[in-house]
């Protein structure tokens, strides 16, 4: 599902309603933005965002940096980390991956007014506060947060506070993905085979993602796990710790009944025992499916393709 972020009026009179080339309609977006002030009202107060995903900031700040973890610094002082996003990190292949994105977003927003809506009335612990955040004009902004994933600027992190707009940011990161963009063009950010052994020693204790299916699944007193591939000492694993397994259950998600299907699963990976990922909510998975699959997917595990 590709998400468009210019009106179609704009697409109309610009391209006469031709679809645009891909990298084409990123530049677009991103110059649109550029040169637009965000107009919007701010709001008296800064309401955390719930239920559906917000499509308009309710403050508004202007951008005077952006660090390497892609977080805005406003002229107020505050920092805001882009809610549900984890952004690069140097590679072997590209030790300034974390540094091009940096400058790419600074050339959008440095100097330039945004609106936001936090997410939660607090800053957490390194002092940020997680928002969505939006430039460009009324009455559609654009989504920062789902440009910079378009872009392949950073990947979907499942964070609590990205919920309401988990199909959308899942939506960008792989149309960003498809398209190989950012660190997408990077093989060290590729999708890890559940089956392949050299991909996990090389990302141990990194963020990461593993797409597979499931063989076996086996639950006792403190865990249930997800295996994936042939049975073996090293086949990849997925943990859900029994006091999580009701965070699933009450997602209208029987664990058990995953056998056979094929997940893309994203968090910490663990090769000490074996490589895997620990899991607490249904938001880390997502349900694949083959082309010719024509089969609805979970509503917890929708990946938004």
């Amino acid at each position: 599902m590709k998400i468009a972020y210019l009106s179609p009026m704009l697409m109309q009179f610009a391209f006469g309603g031709r679809k645009l080339p891909r990298r084409l309609a990123f530049s677009l977006r991103f110059a649109v933005a550029a040169f637009a002030p965000v107009t919007g009202r701010a709001a008296a107060s800064n309401p955390p965002a719930t239920g559906a995903c917000p499509a308009q900031g309710t403050v508004s700040g202007r951008v005077t940096a952006i660090n390497e973890r892609l977080e805005l610094t406003l002229e107020d002082g505050r920092v805001l980390k882009l809610a549900g996003l984890d952004p690069p990190h140097p590679t072997p292949d590209d030790p300034e991956l974390d540094i091009k994105a940096q400058q790419k977003l600074a050339n959008w927003l440095v100097s330039r007014n945004i609106s936001f809506r936090a997410v939660g009335p607090e800053r957490d612990r390194w002092g940020r506060t997680p928002a969505f955040v939006f430039a460009g004009t009324e009455p559609a902004p654009l989504s920062v947060n789902e440009s910079v994933l378009d872009a392949g600027l950073a990947r979907f992190e499942p964070a609590p506070e990205a919920k309401p707009c988990r199909l959308r940011f899942l939506a960008a990161e792989a149309a960003g993905r498809a398209a190989a963009l950012g660190l997408w063009s990077d093989p060290y950010y590729a999708v890890i085979n559940a089956q392949d052994p050299v991909d996990f020693a090389e990302r141990t204790a990194t963020f990461a993602i593993v797409e597979g299916e499931v063989t076996n699944v086996e639950s006792n007193a403190f865990r249930t796990t997800l295996f994936f591939g042939p049975r073996g000492t090293h086949r990849f694993s997925v943990t859900i710790l029994q006091r999580n397994v009701k965070i699933f259950e009450a997602a209208g998600l029987d664990l058990r009944k995953l056998l056979g299907q094929s997940l893309r699963v994203r968090g910490l990976l663990d090769t000490r025992f074996g490589p895997q990922i620990e899991i607490a909510s249904p938001d880390e998975i997502e349900m694949t499916y083959k082309p010719s699959e024509a089969v609805a997917p979970t509503p917890a595990l929708a990946s938004g393709h």
